[in-house]
């Protein structure tokens, strides 16, 4: 299939928008998708506003030797055609798969956007006794599924048991405490 725009070369990206609930399918050549990104207002934003071209070159080079940085920051997204320096100079990725795609060298621009790389919520206060046999019984269910996966029906067995006594106790407390 031809790119949609310029009608010249082989459409590789898939390029979907919605607005307003409506759909807009375009396929596109890692060129106009490039230039589309260029002039698209809003995208993935990975730590607010665009850092500085000087904070651009100190952070390529923290990150490893400054030639080793000019060929890596020549690398695109198979997916989208984004382009690593792009990425880099905006902070605006093309895809969820730019992050896989570039993940050496996101991770220190995430590192420094957060305090860390996975989500660590707020956790309802609990009784720490029955949140320890919550987490040993899920334990318990999990080597059970993987003992009954590889057929040891001997294993699974005593599982089965252990998880029959710590869903016991669970109750247990749980008419105690209300």
């Amino acid at each position: 299939m031809l790119c949609q725009k310029c009608h010249k070369n082989l459409a590789t990206v898939r390029y979907a928008e919605v607005v307003d609930g409506k759909v807009t399918d375009l396929h596109l050549c890692s060129e106009c998708m490039m230039k589309h990104q260029e002039s698209a207002a809003t995208g993935f934003n990975l730590s607010g506003p665009a850092p500085s071209p000087k904070h651009d070159a100190q952070e390529a080079h923290s990150a490893g030797g400054a030639q080793q940085d000019s060929v890596a920051q020549h690398r695109t997204c198979g997916a989208c055609g984004a382009q690593l320096k792009y990425v880099l100079k905006t902070g605006e990725v093309g895809c969820p798969q730019c992050y896989e795609n570039f993940a050496e060298h996101l991770e220190p621009v995430l590192r420094a956007a957060h305090t860390a790389l996975r989500h660590r919520g707020r956790v309802p206060n609990r009784n720490d006794a029955r949140e320890a046999l919550r987490a040993e019984l899920q334990t318990k269910r999990a080597l059970l599924r993987t003992a009954l996966k590889m057929e040891n029906y001997e294993e699974a067995a005593e599982l089965r048991d252990e998880i029959k006594k710590l869903d016991a106790s669970m109750n247990a407390s749980a008419r105690g405490e209300g």
